[in-house]
């Protein structure tokens, strides 16, 4: 054990009772994932036996660092697709030194034990990058979690580029060292740009720029919106009007509203809510081609994953549902990577577009 790196302490090395069996009682942990874990030990068990009584037995076995990373690895993939954020960077690059600067930022990467490949397709040049992702909030199975970032750079219909990353810090900070690197070979330094609402606090702005996005996918019409996440933060702790003495449950304070179903924007509620202040943060809308009635709708989400401020946004193409005659029949998919790049193209060019009628 010497010459292990011991990043997280001496607990990675063993398992306890406790912590297996708090790992496999997860919700998130499925019964027939209990059952693969006592296949892998040659142990066949019964379909009927409840996942309570499974975790309890597995517990009680012997596991050594091997069993303890096995589990881990079963248990701790995330699977869930992530959203997307872009930056425009607003000028020409050659592939060259696009491929030169993140070449020089995978050399770090990788020495910090992350792995990283790059690809070039044409004008596109992308960067894969799985790296461990570490939250202490998490049973000690999970808290270090394999992860992928995926980083694109993307020549837009004007010929400059725009990054496309996964929506996360780990990536965003992978773009801000890459821009760097480009910018110490370049006489001219690049200003990446994102769309923020910071200048626009009013919250009829703030909506207004939703709606103007949902209105602007160019080739589609919306259908319906389907959830709306909406938004108000508190003025402070205690405003000036405010006495300090005076019990919480006396000043409520709603700060987050949600509301699903089929067309949300229209309702009654929603109306309540855009009078009192509150402004939509995140929105899920379907669309249809115009080009054809009987086309499959496409389920869309956009937000600004922080909201108080309106920054940080992403966006993606969640679900293909799928239709006949052009009714829904109960069926999806997932887009595949074409509709994913169409898609967004088409909402950052929406964005764009809803940004500058803020302006004007």
């Amino acid at each position: 054990m010497a010459g292990m790196k011991t990043r997280f302490g001496p607990s990675i090395y063993f398992a306890s009772d406790k912590v297996v069996f708090d790992a496999l009682n997860q919700a998130k942990v499925t019964t027939e994932l209990v059952r693969e874990l006592f296949f892998d030990r040659g142990t066949i068990v019964s379909a009927k036996t409840p996942k309570y009584e499974l975790a309890q037995y597995f517990s009680r076995l012997t596991a050594d660092y091997f069993d303890h990373q096995e589990i881990a690895q079963k248990l701790g993939k995330v699977a869930t697709r992530e959203r997307v954020t872009s930056t425009d960077l607003e000028v020409s690059l050659q592939v060259p030194e696009i491929v030169e600067a993140l070449s020089a930022v995978k050399a770090k990467l990788e020495a910090k034990e992350n792995r990283v490949q790059l690809s070039v397709d044409g004008g596109r040049v992308t960067a894969l990058i799985e790296y461990e992702y570490v939250d202490y909030t998490e049973v000690e199975f999970r808290q270090v979690q394999p992860r992928d970032a995926v980083i694109e750079f993307v020549p837009d219909e004007a010929g400059n580029y725009v990054v496309r990353n996964t929506q996360n810090s780990f990536a965003d900070d992978v773009v801000a060292e890459v821009v760097a690197a480009l910018n110490a070979e370049r006489d001219t330094a690049i200003n990446p740009r994102k769309i923020i609402l910071t200048g626009y606090p009013d919250p009829v702005k703030r909506t207004e720029f939703f709606t103007k996005l949902l209105a602007s996918i160019d080739g589609y019409q919306a259908v319906t919106v389907t959830e709306a996440y909406c938004y108000k933060a508190k003025a402070s702790a205690f405003g000036d009007d405010e006495d300090p003495d005076r019990p919480l449950e006396e000043s409520p304070h709603v700060e987050r509203v949600t509301l699903k179903g089929s067309g949300v924007t229209k309702s009654f509620v929603y109306d309540g809510l855009y009078e009192r202040g509150y402004y939509i943060v995140k929105v899920v809308w379907q669309v249809r081609s115009t080009s054809s009635i009987d086309a499959d709708l496409y389920e869309l989400e956009v937000q600004f994953s922080e909201p108080k401020e309106c920054t940080n946004l992403s966006y993606q193409a969640r679900a293909v549902l799928i239709c006949e005659e052009g009714k829904f029949t109960g069926k999806k998919r997932s887009p595949k990577k074409p509709e994913q790049d169409e898609f967004a193209r088409l909402i950052e060019k929406a964005s764009k577009i809803a940004f500058a009628s803020l302006e004007g």
